[in-house]
């Protein structure tokens, strides 16, 4: 169960760790913990799901990331898990989910792709459409990004 110093840590690097040599070691200096007990926390806040992940977080729009295509699939439910680890397997994509369908909609599973241009994407499609065998996918081409924030502790 987190702590307040589990809590001080999240808060501490929830926006990022500085930009120098050894970002851990001055997060922790900051904390006034050693080292070894921030990595060791981390772990454990990992370790027992309290956080999912510690990661580098990309402005994929600033590092030349232009083209962005929500995909979904009808993928038949017998097939999703196999054509899931295919998609899984693709670089350019950044999110998969299964989701339910609805009598208007019967897509079910929904892949997050990105490319420096459309083609790119387009090309991941038809890459993935060719390896699973499954074609039958809408391509929703993000035009404007709104709003893009992370859960905040």
């Amino acid at each position: 169960m987190m702590d307040d110093i589990d809590r001080r840590i999240i808060a501490s690097t929830q926006d990022g760790l500085p930009l120098v040599p050894a970002p851990y070691a001055q997060v922790a200096q900051e904390l006034g913990i050693p080292e070894p007990e921030l990595l060791n926390r981390l772990q454990g806040m990992l370790d027992r799901g309290e956080v999912r992940r510690v990661a580098a977080s990309i402005a994929h729009r600033k590092a030349g990331v232009a083209a962005n295509v929500m995909c979904v699939w009808r993928v038949p439910p017998g097939e999703v898990e196999a054509f899931a680890r295919e998609a899984a397997r693709c670089e350019d994509i950044t999110h998969l989910y299964d989701r339910a369908t609805a009598p208007d909609w019967p897509y079910n599973v929904y892949a997050m792709i990105h490319g420096r241009r459309l083609d790119d994407c387009q090309a991941t499609i038809d890459d993935l459409c060719a390896r699973t065998g499954q074609t039958d996918y809408v391509a929703l081409l993000s035009t404007r990004e709104f709003k893009k924030t992370w859960t905040r502790l």
